[in-house]
C-alpha cells in the first residue's frame, strides 16, 4: 500500500512538473489586436476544457499550468471565427509563444485556409528559449540584427549591444560554438537573417559549472544562432570604399574597408580591415577592440593596458585623424575535444590638433588658472597576436593554455604656449617644446587545469600558472624658453621645466609571476567549503636618466614585490541561483627596492569577502564585498619627474608603502517583459587606506605632483536606468541618471586638505516607431562637475553641460532612406571658462537601387554646420581642465557597400 502511493505521489508530482504556458496574441485581418477575445484549450481525447484565456488591452493571452498533452486550440471573437488549431505540448514545453493568431470575418470562406501547430513561433524548454527564425518575417536583405529586433524579449541598443528581458547578452554563439568572444555586432551586422534556422538563448554554464555539476549563481545570458546546413561554409560581409571632399582640394576625405567572415562545423574565419581619415577606428565603438579581445569565454581584453590600442569612438574624436586597423581571428575545432582561437590585429594611427587647454585648480584664499594654447601631432602603432586552446580533457576535467605577443610604439610632437594666472594676476608667457619616442615590446602565457574529484558531487580541484614580460623604452626631448621660476616657493628638480634643453631616456623591464591551486569540498548539498594557495612575484626595473646642459642625474631602482596568499570561504546556496558566501584571505607580502634607494618591508593583510545574491523571478539583486592590496609601481617610485607642455609635472616618491582598498556594491535589474518595463541599477563605494594621494605644490608657472601615502580617501557611484515601453505610440521612454564621486585627503603647498569631487548626469530620450525602418528620437542630457573642498574658504569649481538631441529616419521606400541627427551642446559659464554653444548637424542618404543584392550607396554629411570644435570638460583631484580642439570640420562622403 505504502509502495502504491508513493508511485501515485511521484506520477502527480511528474505531472505538476511537466506544465506548461501558453501566450498568444489575437489579431484581425488588418493586423489590429482584438482585446476581449476567448481562447479555450479542449482535450483531444475528449474534448474536455483543459485551460482558457481572455485576451488583454493588448490583444494579448496567457494559459498558465497546462499539462503535457494533445489539444485543440480554440479562439471566439464576436463577428469573427477561425479553424481550431491542433497542438501538441511535450513534457520539455515550458513556453510556447504562438506569435499572432489571425481572425477573418465572420462568413469568410475559410476553405483553403490552412491552421496547423508545426510552426510555433517560440518554445521553452528546460532554460533554453527557442525562437523558430523562419516564423518572424523580415524583409528583403535583412541581417540578423533585424529579425532579433522582431523576437519577444528581445531589444538592441544603437551601439548593436544585447538585452534578453532587460538582461546584457553576455556571449553570442554561431552552431554552438563562440563566435569571436562573444562581439555580437559582428554576426548580427553582417550575416544575413534567412541563414538562421533557429535563435536560442540560455545561461550558458562556466567551466566551473560544467566540471561540478553545481551552478554557481553567475548568469551568462548567450545567445546562439542555428545556421541552416545551406549556408555554412559560404562567405559574408561586406567591401566598402569611399570619397569625399570638405572644400578644399588640399583636404579630401577617403573611407575604405571591409568585413569577411566564413562559418562552417570546424572553422570560424573573421577578417577586418580599414583605412580612413574621418575621426574613427573604423568600426561601431571599440568594435576592432572587441574582435580580437580575447579568445577565451568569459574573459577580456583591456584598452589600458601595455600592448593595447588606443581606439576612439567616431564623432568627437579631436584633430585631424588618419587610421589604419586590421584584425584576423580564427578559430577551429582540434578533434573531439579541443578549441583552437587565434587573432592578429594591427593599429597604427597619425593625429594633428590644435588644442586650448584651461585649468582651474581649487586652492584656498585665491585662484591659479592655466591657459595652454597647443599644437600636437602624434602617431602610435601597435601589433598584437595572441592565442587560446581549450581542451575538454574528459567530461570532468579542463585544460586552457592561452598567451599573447605584441609591439608598440609612439611618436609625438607638441608644442605649447602657455600662461599662469594667480589671483587675476597672469605671468608672462612661456613656450614648450617636447619630442618623445616609446617602444613597448612583451607578451603573456598562461595556463589552467580544472577537474572533478571523486566520492562526492561538487568536489573538484583547480591549478593555474600564468608569466608575463614587457619593456617600455621612452626618450624624451624638452626645450623651454621663457619660463620665469625666480619667484619664492621654486622647486629646481630633475625632470621639472626648466630653460634650455633637457634630455630623459626611461627604461622600464617588467616581469611578473603568478601560480595558484585550489580545492573546493562539498560540506552538505548546499554548502561547500573553497580554498586557495598562491603565489605571486612581480619585479620593475626602472633606469631614468636626465640631462640638461652639462647637469646629470640617474635614477636606477629595481622594485620587487612577492606574495604568497591563502585563502578559505563558504558558499551556501538556496533555493534557485540564490547564494550566500563569505570567505578570508591571508597575505604574507614583502616589497623590496635596491639601487640608489634600498628598502625591504614585509606586511601581513587579512582580506575578507562577502556575497548575497537573490534571484525572485523578474527581480535580480547582488550584493559584494571584497577587499585588495594594491602595491606602488617603479613609476610612482622614480624620483626623476616627468614634465607636460602645461606644467604639470609628476613626481616619485621613494618611501611609498602599499594600500589597502575595501569595495562594497550592489546591482539589481527588474523586468516585466509583457508589460514592457524594465529597472536596473548599481550602487557602489570603496574606502582605501593608506591610500594613494597628491602632494601638489606651486612655483610660479609648475605644478608639482607628487604620489604620498594619505590616511584615507573614498569613491562612491550609482547609476539607475529604466526602459518603459509605449504601446500606444509604438515607441519607449528611457531613462538614465549616473553619479559618481570621490573625496580623499592631499597636500596643498604642504597642508593638508581634504578634496571633494562630484560628477553627475542624467538623460532621457523618447523614441517613437512608425516601422521597422523608421523612427523618430529626440533626447536630453545633462551633466554637471563639481571640484571642491570641504571649507568654508574655497570656492567650488562648477561646470554644466546640456546636450539636446534629435535624430530622424525615414524609410522611403525599400530603394531609398533617409538619417539625420541634430545634436546641439550648451556649455554653461563656469570660473574659468565662458558660455558655449555647439549644434551639430549630420544627415546622410542610403540608396539601394539593386533590387535583390544588398549592395547600396550612402551619400552623407558631416558636420554640416560647420563648428569644427570638440569640448571636453571634467573635474578631477584639485583641478577642474576643459579641452577645446579642432576636428574635421563640415565634409562630405560618397561611400559604396558591397554585400557578400
Amino acid at each position: 500500500m505504502k509502495i502504491l502511493s508513493l508511485l501515485c505521489l511521484c506520477f502527480v508530482a511528474a505531472g505538476l512538473h511537466a506544465q506548461s504556458e501558453i501566450s498568444a496574441t489575437v489579431v484581425d485581418t488588418t493586423g489590429t489586436t482584438l482585446p476581449g477575445a476567448n481562447a479555450i484549450l479542449l482535450r483531444t481525447s475528449d474534448t474536455l476544457l483543459t485551460s482558457f484565456g481572455t485576451t488583454n488591452n493588448k490583444g494579448v493571452f496567457i494559459m498558465q499550468n497546462v499539462p503535457a498533452g494533445e489539444y485543440i486550440l480554440r479562439v471566439s471573437f464576436l463577428g469573427f471565427e477561425r479553424p481550431d488549431q491542433p497542438l501538441t505540448i511535450t513534457a520539455s514545453d515550458q513556453y510556447l509563444g504562438l506569435g499572432e493568431l489571425r481572425m477573418y470575418p465572420a462568413g469568410f470562406q475559410l476553405t483553403g485556409v490552412e491552421v496547423t501547430a508545426d510552426r510555433i513561433p517560440i518554445r521553452m524548454k528546460g532554460d533554453t528559449m527557442l525562437y523558430d527564425a523562419e516564423a518572424f518575417a523580415v524583409g528583403e536583405n535583412a541581417k540578423v540584427e533585424d529579425l532579433l529586433r522582431r523576437l519577444p524579449g528581445m531589444s538592441i541598443d544603437a551601439n548593436g549591444q544585447l538585452t534578453w528581458r532587460g538582461k546584457p547578452v553576455q556571449e553570442v554563439m554561431i552552431n554552438g560554438k563562440p563566435f569571436f568572444a562573444g562581439n555580437s555586432t559582428l554576426v548580427t551586422q553582417n550575416l544575413d537573417a534567412k541563414a538562421l534556422k533557429n535563435v536560442e538563448v540560455f545561461d550558458q554554464k562556466s567551466d566551473n559549472e560544467e566540471i561540478t555539476g553545481i551552478d554557481d549563481g553567475e548568469e551568462n545570458t548567450t545567445v546562439n544562432l542555428e545556421m541552416k546546413e545551406e549556408f555554412k561554409a559560404k562567405v559574408f560581409g561586406e567591401l566598402y570604399g569611399g570619397v569625399g571632399t570638405s572644400g578644399s582640394t588640399d583636404d579630401q576625405r577617403y573611407d575604405a574597408g571591409g568585413k569577411l567572415f566564413r562559418i562552417s562545423d570546424a572553422t570560424q574565419i573573421g577578417v577586418l580591415a580599414t583605412i580612413n581619415n574621418v575621426n574613427r577606428v573604423g568600426f561601431t565603438g571599440d568594435e576592432l577592440m572587441n574582435f580580437n579581445r580575447s579568445s577565451g569565454r568569459g574573459s577580456w581584453y583591456s584598452t589600458g593596458g601595455q600592448g593595447s590600442l588606443p581606439y576612439y569612438d567616431g564623432g568627437q574624436t579631436p584633430g585631424q585623424n588618419r587610421s589604419i586597423a586590421a584584425g584576423v581571428n580564427f578559430g577551429r575545432t582540434v578533434g573531439e575535444n579541443g578549441q583552437l582561437t587565434m587573432d592578429y590585429t594591427l593599429f597604427d594611427r597619425k593625429q594633428a590638433q590644435l588644442v586650448v587647454e584651461r585649468q582651474a585648480f581649487t586652492r584656498a584664499n585665491n585662484r591659479r588658472t592655466v591657459s595652454s594654447a597647443q599644437r600636437d601631432a602624434s602617431t602610435n602603432y601597435s601589433h598584437r597576436v595572441s592565442f587560446e586552446y581549450e581542451h575538454e580533457l574528459d567530461t570532468i576535467s579542463r585544460l586552457t593554455v592561452e598567451g599573447a605577443g605584441y609591439f608598440s610604439g609612439n611618436e609625438n610632437r607638441g608644442l605649447a604656449v602657455t600662461e599662469v594666472t594667480s589671483d587675476d594676476v597672469p605671468s608672462d608667457e612661456y613656450t614648450v617644446e617636447e619630442l618623445s619616442d616609446g617602444l613597448s615590446p612583451g607578451g603573456n602565457v598562461g595556463m589552467r587545469y580544472n577537474t572533478r574529484l571523486g566520492g562526492k558531487r561538487g568536489r573538484t580541484f583547480g591549478a593555474n600558472a600564468s608569466g608575463s614580460y614587457a619593456k617600455n623604452q621612452t626618450d624624451l626631448e624638452v626645450l623651454t624658453e621663457g619660463l620665469d621660476e625666480n619667484g619664492s616657493g621654486s622647486l629646481a628638480i630633475a625632470g621639472s621645466l626648466q630653460n634650455g634643453l633637457q634630455l630623459q631616456n626611461r627604461r622600464t623591464n617588467s616581469v611578473n609571476l603568478n601560480g595558484e591551486v585550489n580545492y573546493t569540498e562539498p560540506l552538505t548539498e548546499k554548502l561547500r567549503l573553497e580554498t586557495e594557495l598562491g603565489y605571486g612575484f612581480d619585479e620593475d626595473e626602472g633606469d631614468y636618466r636626465f640631462r640638461l646642459d652639462e647637469e646629470s642625474t640617474v635614477n636606477l631602482l629595481t622594485r620587487r614585490w612577492t606574495s604568497l596568499r591563502g585563502g578559505t570561504g563558504l558558499i551556501y546556496r538556496y533555493g534557485e541561483r540564490n547564494n550566500l558566501q563569505a570567505g578570508l584571505d591571508v597575505q604574507r607580502n614583502s616589497l623590496q627596492i635596491m639601487g640608489d634607494t634600498a628598502r625591504l618591508s614585509n606586511y601581513t593583510y587579512l582580506l575578507p569577502n562577502l556575497g548575497y545574491r537573490v534571484n525572485a523571478g523578474k527581480a535580480n539583486i547582488r550584493f559584494r564585498y571584497n577587499s585588495r592590496v594594491q602595491t606602488p609601481s617603479v613609476q610612482q617610485l622614480q624620483t626623476i619627474a616627468r614634465p607636460s607642455l602645461t606644467g604639470r609635472v609628476t613626481v616619485g616618491n621613494p618611501d611609498l608603502d602599499p594600500a589597502v582598498n575595501h569595495n562594497l556594491s550592489a546591482n539589481f535589474w527588474f523586468n516585466d517583459q509583457f508589460r514592457a518595463l524594465n529597472f536596473y541599477g548599481s550602487f557602489g563605494g570603496g574606502y582605501t587606506d593608506n591610500a594613494f594621494g597628491n602632494s601638489l605644490t606651486f612655483t610660479s608657472n609648475q605644478q608639482i605632483y607628487q604620489t604620498v601615502n594619505v590616511s584615507h580617501a573614498w569613491n562612491n557611484y550609482a547609476y539607475v536606468g529604466s526602459t518603459i515601453g509605449m504601446a500606444f505610440m509604438n515607441g519607449e521612454l528611457r531613462l538614465n541618471a549616473n553619479s559618481n564621486g570621490s573625496r580623499g585627503q592631499g597636500f596643498v603647498e604642504g597642508l593638508a586638505r581634504t578634496n571633494i569631487s562630484r560628477n553627475l548626469s542624467a538623460s532621457g530620450d523618447l523614441t517613437t516607431e512608425f516601422n521597422e525602418k523608421t523612427f523618430l528620437k529626440a533626447g536630453y542630457t545633462y551633466s554637471q562637475n563639481v571640484n571642491s573642498f570641504d571649507d568654508e574658504e574655497s570656492v567650488d569649481i562648477v561646470t554644466v553641460t546640456h546636450d539636446l538631441l534629435a535624430q530622424f529616419e525615414l524609410e522611403v521606400s525599400p530603394k531609398w532612406r533617409l538619417e539625420t541627427r541634430f545634436l546641439y551642446r550648451i556649455f554653461e559659464a563656469a570660473s574659468f571658462a565662458g558660455a558655449t554653444n555647439i549644434p551639430d548637424l549630420r544627415a546622410r542618404v542610403e540608396l539601394r537601387p539593386f533590387k535583390k543584392a544588398g549592395h547600396y550607396f550612402v551619400l552623407g554629411g558631416e558636420d554640416l554646420l560647420n563648428q569644427n570644435t570638440v569640448i571636453n570638460r571634467q573635474a578631477q583631484a584639485f583641478v577642474t581642465t576643459e579641452t577645446i580642439s579642432n576636428g574635421l570640420g563640415r565634409y562630405f562622403l560618397a561611400t559604396f557597400h558591397y554585400q557578400l
